[in-house]
């Protein structure tokens, strides 16, 4: 581990000096509060933060932790909290006012926009670190080098803060001194260090270690870099104001069509593709899966859960179609990032793994269709929530608990392993499930969308007329993954994600359902 801390040690004098850091810190006539204007293109990251921690940093069953795992999720505690500190800050700055964004401006920011593309892919392939690095010792690594980032950003900004509290009087606890005394800089707290340092690891943990902990400072070397070319560019545009409608500003108009004929709503298999992706003809040892993917279905059926969209009141339907949408609204914007980030393989080797990506690559397209949805439902008037309250739903409400749930439990599945076949029947189990819900939701929408003639393309399943175009690549297209023998461990390891992603998905709708009846969202009521 010695080895290790070296290497971690001499990217943190590296990172120190990093341009971003200098130009926080650099006396001159821009105020504190601009220079802060960085973090609005890391706004995704830090919310996401708290995830991070729950679901990707600690292990679960803390009472049967060993104190390595232990020591990190005690860690992992204390850092789930800081985004809470960032919002605090967020309306001490008045960035509320300084944006005004409505709810889908800032869902497309965060998701959708190009503008932001690259720091989902560098957030996606730090999550994939964490994933990657189950082992104890290895995740150490990750953490402190994410940590020692983390720290030398903190000491800037506190530099920023002071000057800020200076003029104004307002304290800034996310930015300033607060924050900085509970990022140390380190994985771990001084009382758990020589659990760790007393180490003696492997060459492959030595090896693991020191490949993410570099990776993970590159990613964020090279995100600082990004955030101050951006930050910068603010600036001398005056604002956000030119930003707000190149980058944040949703299409209210899409490409969309009927899928003439090729959706069967209450099929086992109800949408058509033109390449192969369902499991219609499964080999023998795949079969117990689809019977599992069967018997989800008809547990969600059996339940009532999807009574919820069966209404013939026009105010009553409208109403829950705009709850439904809110409640989707942060998967759905998410899903090209899924498809585009995580899904795929960086460097696939084999035609299976090219199959993956291809496959990969179809999905996600629909999801710019929410925003027609959502401007014809009319949620950004009835919401009219700031900035900072929409952020609070997305990554903090009590009632969205469930759906961050989810998003955990596919990144996990989907990450946790390299095999293909695993990879494919996590995308499957998903696209099954997900439209064993939108069968219902679809019928509701159609009836909602031909009553009072506003589109609604997302809701009501429609497609883009523009199909996807792929360089051939015979040997991949020819891959059929249903007809692979499996073997009984890789069954039992698809078995579990199947159930784990049905079991989240139903968890996510009951939730939704438990929301209207508390009354959690009355502005969409």
């Amino acid at each position: 581990m010695e080895q290790v801390r070296k290497i971690i040690d001499d990217w943190r004098v590296r990172i120190e000096d990093h341009p971003l850091h200098q130009w926080l810190v650099e006396e001159d006539d821009v105020p504190p509060e601009r220079k802060l204007w960085f973090s609005l293109y890391f706004t995704n990251f830090i919310m996401y933060f708290r995830e991070l921690n729950i679901y990707h940093i600690a292990y679960q069953g803390d009472a049967g932790l060993d104190a390595p795992r232990a020591a990190l999720t005690g860690h992992a505690d204390e850092d789930m909290t800081h985004s809470r500190l960032f919002m605090a800050d967020f309306k001490t700055l008045g960035w509320d006012d300084l944006l005004g964004w409505k709810p889908s401006e800032v869902f497309h920011w965060l998701f959708t926009s190009q503008v932001n593309e690259q720091l989902r892919r560098r957030t996606t392939a730090i999550t994939k670190l964490y994933i990657e690095a189950q082992d104890p010792a290895v995740r150490y690594a990750v953490v402190e080098a994410v940590e020692a980032c983390g720290n030398a950003l903190f000491r800037h900004t506190t530099r920023l803060a002071d000057r800020y509290t200076a003029r104004t009087g307002r304290e800034l606890i996310y930015w300033g001194q607060y924050h900085l005394e509970r990022e140390t800089g380190h994985a771990v707290e001084d009382e758990h260090e020589t659990v760790f340092a007393d180490m003696e690891l492997t060459a492959q943990q030595r090896k693991d270690a020191v490949r993410l902990a570099v990776r993970a400072f590159e990613l964020i070397d090279e995100q600082n870099s990004h955030m101050l070319q951006l930050a910068q560019e603010t600036l001398s545009q005056g604002g956000f104001d030119l930003r707000r409608r190149a980058h944040a500003e949703p299409s209210r108009a899409v490409d969309a069509v009927e899928r003439e004929g090729d959706y069967q709503p209450g099929a086992m298999w109800p949408e058509g593709y033109a390449f192969n992706f369902w499991p219609v003809d499964p080999h023998p040892t795949q079969r117990p899966l689809v019977e599992a993917l069967r018997a989800e279905t008809d547990r969600v059926a059996a339940s009532g859960v999807l009574d919820f969209f069966r209404t013939d009141d026009l105010d009553e339907g409208e109403a829950r179609l705009r709850l439904a949408l809110l409640f989707m609204a942060t998967d759905t914007t998410g899903t090209p990032t899924v498809y585009r980030h995580m899904v795929p393989y960086a460097f696939p080797a084999t035609p299976a793994e090219r199959a993956v990506n291809r496959m990969a690559s179809r999905f996600g397209s629909r999801s710019k269709m929410l925003y027609v949805d959502w401007h014809s439902l009319g949620l950004d008037e009835r919401l009219d929530w700031p900035v900072s309250r929409t952020l609070e739903f997305i990554y903090l409400d009590r009632a969205t608990e469930t759906h961050r749930d989810l998003r955990a439990v596919v990144t996990h599945h989907i990450d946790v392993t390299t095999d293909p076949l695993l990879r494919y029947w996590t995308v499957v189990a998903l696209k099954k499930m997900t439209a064993t819900y939108a069968d219902a939701v679809g019928s509701l929408a159609r009836s909602i969308e031909d009553k009072t003639g506003r589109p609604l393309p997302y809701l009501t399943l429609k497609r883009s007329p523009h199909d996807l175009v792929l360089e051939p690549d015979p040997e991949a297209d020819a891959i059929r993954f249903d007809t692979w023998a499996a073997a009984p461990a890789t069954v039992d390891a698809a078995r579990a994600t199947i159930e784990g992603i049905a079991g989240s998905i139903f968890t996510r709708y009951n939730r939704m359902l438990d929301s209207q009846r508390l009354r959690d969202y009355p502005e969409v009521a």
